[in-house]
């Protein structure tokens, strides 16, 4: 059956002589796979590598068949007129590293649109907005992803419990002992204060918010145990000073 979807590009591999294989991440069904044919043509080309890059919001056409596993796009265009092809390279770097994350955490073909809204309204924030107040972007959207995934941060962080718990999800004192997994405490500060939307998140160093992106991930992982390393997160490293 014909259907019309919203989708986020987060993949593409080449298949035989011309085609290639996009995962998408779709708004009524979704991560599919599609195929698309003919898309490496010279004729084709810079059309198509303009809609399928990474990242790409897209308003789809597709063919969908519940027992199929690659489905066909009958039609394709972009959902904006900006993308992160030729974006700033802080927006181009957080993008990728969006696109990393939702792909190695998300492995089920069925529909979230709640899940998809998210992930569509993350992206526009960081190509709608200046790179100045995007530092911090990608720990708040490991953040934000993990309570759409059913286990965010259960903030109880107060002066007798300063010290975050990954494999509880909350904040525990300083003399509990026992747990492996824990996040030092200004880190458990920094933590709290984004969950709590606060306006006094205090300013770090570029090193200090690499340590606090790997403690999020590393919470991440402990609850998606398939999600393995993400490769972006030393280039954010490099870019988010």
């Amino acid at each position: 059956m014909i259907h019309a979807s919203k989708g986020i590009v987060l993949r593409v591999v080449k298949y035989g002589e011309t085609s290639i294989i996009v995962s998408v991440y779709t708004e009524l069904f979704g991560l599919q796979s599609y195929m698309i044919n003919g898309a490496r043509t010279e004729k084709k080309t810079a059309v198509k590598a303009n809609l399928y890059q990474p990242g790409t919001l897209l308003d789809l056409i597709v063919y969908h068949h519940p027992h199929k596993n690659l489905h066909r796009i009958k039609e394709a265009k972009l959902q904006y007129s900006t993308n992160f092809q030729g974006a700033e390279i802080v927006k181009y770097t957080i993008g990728i590293y969006m696109v990393e994350l939702i792909q190695k955490a998300i492995t089920e073909t069925e529909s979230n649109p709640e899940l998809y809204q998210f992930f569509e309204e993350s992206f526009m924030q960081v190509l709608q907005n200046p790179v100045r107040y995007l530092s911090n972007f990608p720990i708040e959207f490991t953040l934000k992803f993990a309570e759409q995934l059913g286990f965010g941060i259960h903030n109880n962080y107060s002066s007798e419990t300063p010290i975050f718990e990954l494999q509880n999800g909350n904040f525990i004192s300083e003399n509990d002992s026992g747990f492996q997994y824990t996040m030092p405490k200004d880190v458990s500060e920094f933590i709290s204060s984004l969950v709590a939307k606060s306006t006094q998140v205090f300013p770090i160093s570029g090193a200090k918010r690499l340590e606090i992106l790997n403690h999020c991930v590393q919470y991440l992982r402990l609850h998606i145990p398939h999600l393995g390393e993400l490769k972006s997160v030393q280039i954010l490293h490099e870019i988010l000073h």
